[in-house]
């Protein structure tokens, strides 16, 4: 551990914390000691947490009071896993549409609004409470740590920026935590030749000894670095995988032209970091102490909806909420020792790649990161048709607003540019395909 590194997890998070109050410290400190625990212990722990949570939810939260009684389930009825798994499942479509019944009565907390990308084709609007987004991030960080990197090293980060116009105030404080934490954030919603060239010489000068982004950028980056025939990156120790789901193939190409592992996490913004990778590579280690992770099905059966409950956001909890993807559990030991339960595998929601007519790549994640922020659209299909024609079909629960027409104009204009227009039309409903699912994001047959 760098001098730097040590400072900054054994002083000034902690000091940082203890002046305002917040947790996130004394989480991580707890998840760094809990991950050696055996497989019992950790259900043990996991299950008293979960007690409470479900009884605070029979007690205070009206929406789970309604379809609890309806369904004729009282909280004595809840006395282990198994009970707990008989709940009824929670859905996108109940959140957006009983929020406020959601949100507990008895919390007297500060409430923080967020929403999903909406990766599905539907964004999710809710609210987080301070406590849980400091086990959030205990919890990522802790799954940062398996890659052998720490806190306070050099960090690049292939990503995408805020939309619209942030205030400074907000601005001056993301500044600020990058420079502490030692963070160069590069904005990836639109790339080009040009932009890579530029990201690739400043990585190079900042020389940092991990690189984070979403898939589709980080191959993106490997693609450029192979045309180019540069050397790998030196000094890198790793590259985390996020947002979208990671073959094995694209792990090959971005391991290659980077120089370094590639480490794959799973997650949602509904709960931030859910599960990763250790360095023994073999299935992605559920943050257990901090959601309940359940499968339909057995781990012989094959993939099955994943449902995932927050064991800590008692503002407006999370119960045996559908996240949209499938996969396998696997409780058996990792070689590593810890005793976290893991996903075998994760069938994810792909997004294509849309390309546009001045050459601009623009990931399909840049669409569910924008479209959040519309509060008129419930739903949205984006599709490219022609190489200087993007169609985004959305179901409205009223008319856009002039503020949100220009919002939208605004930034499809700063990401994609001119020489491609992008239609807006609204329709009654999505298509979807016979599987029951939408595309959200769907590319040009060559390009995807």
């Amino acid at each position: 551990m760098s001098m730097y590194s040590h400072i900054l997890e054994r002083a000034l998070l902690p000091a940082h914390n203890l002046v305002k109050g917040r947790k996130y410290a004394r989480h991580r400190r707890f998840l760094a000691e809990s991950q050696w625990w055996p497989l019992e212990r950790l259900l043990e722990f996991q299950w008293q947490e979960l007690r409470s949570l479900v009884q605070h939810c029979f007690q205070s939260v009206p929406y789970y009071q309604k379809k609890y009684s309806e369904a004729g389930i009282r909280l004595d009825d809840i006395r282990t896993v198994a009970d707990f798994s008989r709940l009824p499942v929670l859905t996108r479509a109940e959140v957006n549409e009983h929020r406020d019944a959601l949100c507990s009565t008895a919390y007297r907390g500060k409430l923080l609004p967020h929403s999903t990308g909406g990766s599905s084709g539907v964004p999710t609007r809710f609210f987080r409470t301070i406590e849980s987004y400091d086990w959030r991030t205990a919890a990522m960080d802790r799954v940062y740590g398996w890659t052998g990197c720490r806190l306070g090293e050099r960090a690049v980060y292939l990503w995408g920026a805020p939309v619209g116009r942030v205030p400074r105030g907000q601005l001056l404080k993301a500044r600020a935590h990058n420079y502490l934490l030692r963070h160069l954030v590069f904005n990836t919603f639109s790339q080009s030749q040009e932009r890579w060239s530029e990201i690739y010489a400043r990585t190079v000068a900042f020389r940092p000894k991990w690189i984070v982004g979403y898939v589709s950028s980080l191959e993106e980056f490997s693609w450029f670095l192979e045309r180019q025939s540069m050397p790998p990156l030196p000094g890198v120790k790793a590259v985390i995988a996020a947002a979208e789901p990671l073959d094995e193939q694209t792990r090959a190409r971005i391991s290659k032209a980077i120089g370094s592992p590639v480490f794959n996490t799973y997650g949602s913004r509904e709960f931030m970091s859910i599960a990763g990778e250790c360095e023994e590579q073999s299935g992605l280690h559920i943050n257990s102490e901090n959601v309940l992770v359940e499968t339909a099905l057995s781990p012989d059966e094959g993939p099955s909806e994943i449902l995932v409950t927050d064991l800590h956001n008692y503002g407006m909890p999370f119960l045996r909420y559908s996240i949209g993807d499938a996969g396998v559990l696997d409780n058996t030991p990792c070689a590593c020792g810890r005793g976290l339960p893991r996903l075998r595998t994760i069938d994810g929601r792909l997004l294509d790649l849309l390309r546009t007519a001045n050459g601009r790549l623009v990931p399909g994640e840049f669409f569910p990161h924008l479209l959040k922020d519309v509060p008129e659209i419930l739903e949205y299909q984006v599709e490219q048709k022609e190489i200087d024609r993007i169609k985004v079909s959305v179901v409205l629960s009223h008319p856009l607003s002039r503020n949100s027409q220009a919002f939208l104009e605004e930034e499809f204009k700063k990401v994609i540019g001119d020489g491609t227009r992008v239609e807006i039309t609204n329709v009654d409903r999505i298509t979807r395909l016979p599987s029951g699912k939408r595309r959200a994001v769907v590319g040009l047959p060559a390009i995807q």
